[in-house]
């Protein structure tokens, strides 16, 4: 049986380097965040669709990458599938893609990178009884960095995003609506932390000493670690072009030092002070710049909303699962 496995947390958390180094190994198959639960099954709900639908849409999303084109509905042009390519209706849509994966790359396991899935856990769970969630935890002022300069991997990167998601990170990388969508996340975080099938893994823990905590990762999917894991991409770095660094960089774990303002340090560590992973700065707050945060925050949080319209599945549930 193929060990599945779901790589969860906050979004900029380190899900995407940490599925590229697993996925590195010929035993492990690494997937695209395929948003298989917060948007293509919503929406094939929706639409009353069944499961050649959603099976047409993850080949799209895995082996085209066709992710931007599905989310905002433009991919007009997928074929249903044959139905020896079907999985027997009793079997989920989901774990049936990952033996397909498997079976194609000749690997033992597979590991999925979308962080929504942090809200996912129980439909995760009756679909995938053996999972194994691995956990990211990360400094709360780099997730804040991350988030506010996160429009940019579409000039840093090598893959064509939209102009209208480019736009939308834009605006949801507000400082202040980030630190109202990560408490949260931060609350789902903490109550997964002492399921039995969550590992913890500390970003800055897999920056600083890679091998050992890949090692210990494969040892939980039962496969050997492969030192090739190490030489990681930059790809999908908010802070450098794409292309220009290989291996993981412990210099930049401080990159949110420069990336925020003294005032927008100032208010994670206030608000999330317990949940950093290093030592606080001491920073201390500009009145001028605490007030236009407050003031620009209603418009910035309406383009968010404008932009994500149509894109997320259900919007009214993701909100309710983001903030309340």
């Amino acid at each position: 049986m193929t060990t599945a496995a779901f790589i969860i947390g906050p979004s900029r958390s380190g899900t995407s380097v940490l599925a590229q180094a697993l996925g590195r190994s010929d035993q492990i198959a690494a997937t695209e965040e395929l948003h298989f639960y917060n948007l293509l099954q919503p929406a094939a709900e929706a639409e009353g669709a069944g499961p050649g639908w959603l099976w047409a849409r993850l080949v799209a999303i895995q082996d085209q990458g066709r992710f931007f084109e599905i989310k905002n509905g433009t991919a007009n042009d997928l074929p249903e599938p044959a139905a020896t390519e079907m999985p027997p209706p009793e079997q989920p849509v989901l774990r049936a893609f990952f033996a397909r994966l498997a079976t194609s790359q000749g690997a033992r396991a597979v590991v999925e990178q979308t962080p929504m899935n942090l809200y996912f856990r129980d439909e995760i769970r009756r679909d995938f009884p053996d999972v194994v969630f691995f956990l990211m935890r990360r400094d709360p002022r780099a997730l804040i960095a991350s988030q506010k300069n996160r429009w940019k991997v579409g000039t840093h990167g090598a893959r064509t995003i939209p102009k209208r998601d480019i736009r939308r990170v834009r605006y949801a990388g507000h400082p202040l609506l980030q630190l109202l969508l990560l408490r949260k996340t931060l609350l789902a975080s903490l109550a997964a932390e002492v399921e039995p099938d969550v590992v913890i893994v500390g970003y800055e823990a897999l920056v600083r000493d890679p091998e050992a905590v890949l090692a210990r990762l494969s040892a939980r999917l039962d496969t050997p670690f492969d030192p090739v894991m190490i030489d990681v991409t930059d790809a999908g770095s908010s802070h450098a072009r794409e292309g220009q660094q290989r291996g993981f960089d412990p210099a930049r774990l401080d990159s949110w030092r420069t990336s925020l303002s003294a005032t927008e340090i100032w208010l994670t560590e206030r608000l999330y002070g317990p949940a950093l992973t290093m030592p606080a700065s001491g920073a201390r707050p500009g009145l001028g710049e605490l007030f236009w945060l407050v003031l620009s925050l209603p418009f910035s949080l309406l383009m968010a909303l404008y932009y994500s319209a149509g894109g997320y599945g259900n919007l009214r549930d993701a909100a309710k699962r983001r903030f309340l």
